[in-house]
Parts: C-alpha cells; structure tokens; sequence
C-alpha cells in the first residue's frame, strides 16, 4: 500500500515539527547546554536549600500580608508569602528564636532570596 501525496506531506510535516521540539528542548532545557547553565545558583533552585539559624529580623512588607527574615546563618533574605500562612508564622516566631528553614531560591528584583511556599517548611528548634 502506497501512501497518497497528502499522506506524504503530513509525515513529514510532522517529523519536522518533533525535530523543532527536540532542538528546543535540547537549547532551553535545565541540563548542560542550555541558556541558564552558566549560573551556580540555579541548581539550587531545583533542589531547594534548607538553612538553620537564630532569626536576627522580621519584618513584614508594606503591602500583601508577606513576611521578610534575616537568620544569622545565611546573607539571604527569607520571604514567606501571605498564601503560606506568614500572619500565623510572624505570630509563632520570635527574635532570638532558632528555626530550620527549607524553600527554594528565586530571584526577586535581581537579587535571590529563600521562597517559603507551606507554613510547614518552618520549623521552630528553640526558643
């Protein structure tokens, strides 16, 4: 059985366009060889980083109910948003009060900072 010239044209249509995904996937893709593989920082974005340290600030934002921390273990800033419970966490914490933290590092305004998405990732170890 022969295949008609449409038939023809709509195979290789589609093999061309499995090849533009493979190139795609193959140039933008998280591995070695793509655009954003020349920063350290990203793989630790993939994994998450869990830090633990004596809470030295908490502020709150001006608008959006978030929470900023400062730990002493650590330059980066910890954000937690309002979605993750930051009312009920800034509640819970103290100054002086040793926690573990995990989240993920994201950039925000060009600067990275630990992202806090469930009220479980913080862990209060003493008061």
């Amino acid at each position: 059985m022969r295949m008609q010239k449409e038939e023809k044209i709509v195979v290789v249509l589609l093999l061309m366009a499995l090849g533009s995904l493979a190139v795609a996937f193959w140039a933008f893709g998280p591995e070695e060889g793509g655009l954003d593989s020349s920063s350290d920082s990203l793989s630790q974005k993939d994994a998450g980083l869990s830090v633990d340290g004596m809470v030295l600030e908490i502020t709150p934002t001006k608008s959006g109910g978030n929470l900023l921390l400062k730990l002493d273990s650590t330059q980066l800033p910890i954000f937690i948003p309002a979605r993750a419970s930051a009312k009920e966490l800034q509640a819970r914490i103290k100054v002086g009060d040793r926690v573990k933290i995990r989240g993920t590092v994201s950039a925000f305004q060009g600067k990275e900072e630990l992202v806090i998405y469930r009220q479980a990732d913080v862990q209060v170890l003493s008061t």
